[in-house]
């Protein structure tokens, strides 16, 4: 069964050579493939995790950005245009575009607003009332810069607090999930056929959802 998905999925994104070794990695080895997925997905999870983390910051750098291009004598267009170059952790290409294009403030404000995580519906409104009334913004957006910071501090504060949760989740749940792996790699481990591997299945079950259910109380803090 686990062949005839693999096979499915290299046919489905084509021969590229990462699917073909992870296809041969899984023939071969299966413990090999399983430890192999769970690093690619520890590897990009972390990865994601990173970038989310730097969005408050790239969010105060562009409003910071936006604020002295006003202070210059830009109008609130031609700002966002110029400061989305100062943060390129954000997805600002659909907001420069539809500036760039002259479309309505209210589009370019609504694009605005879904870029920004942080201060999205705040620097959404600011945008337009600027742009409708033609007044002064630069005050507003420093505001709005310094709260995403504080917004970035924040959190920074709530990982420091609960390291010793995360780290104790990965000691409880991975710790036992990996020397396993790492016994089936050796041929040593645990038989996954009968009754003992049924036990062996549901043990690591009951540890991983353990750790999801540690990972999200500490989440919510």
């Amino acid at each position: 069964m686990l062949m005839a998905v693999l096979v499915a999925l290299v046919l489905a994104f084509g021969p590229h050579p990462v699917a073909a070794a992870i296809l041969a990695v899984a023939y071969v080895s299966p413990p090999g493939f399983l430890v192999l997925a769970g690093g690619w997905a520890a590897f990009h999870g972390a990865r994601r995790t990173h970038a989310r983390r730097q969005l408050p910051r790239a969010e105060a750098d562009f409003l910071r950005a936006m604020a002295a291009e006003i202070e210059a004598g830009a109008s609130i267009r031609q700002a966002v245009i110029a400061a989305a170059d100062r943060a390129p952790d954000l997805d600002l290409g659909p907001v420069v575009r539809t500036a760039v294009t002259g479309r309505q403030a209210d589009e370019v404000s609504q694009r605005l607003g879904s870029a920004l995580p942080i201060n999205g519906r705040l620097a959404s409104a600011a945008y337009l009332m600027v742009a409708e009334t033609g007044a002064s913004a630069s005050a507003a957006f420093s505001g709005l810069a310094v709260r995403a910071a504080d917004a970035g501090d924040l959190e920074r504060e709530r990982r420091v607090l609960t390291t010793q949760a995360r780290v104790s989740a990965w000691v409880v749940g991975g710790v036992p999930i990996g020397v396993t792996l790492a016994l089936m790699l050796v041929g040593r481990g645990p038989s996954l056929h009968g009754p003992a591997g049924t036990m062996t299945v549901l043990g690591i079950g009951l540890i991983c959802a353990g750790a999801v259910v540690v990972w999200l109380m500490v989440r919510n803090q």
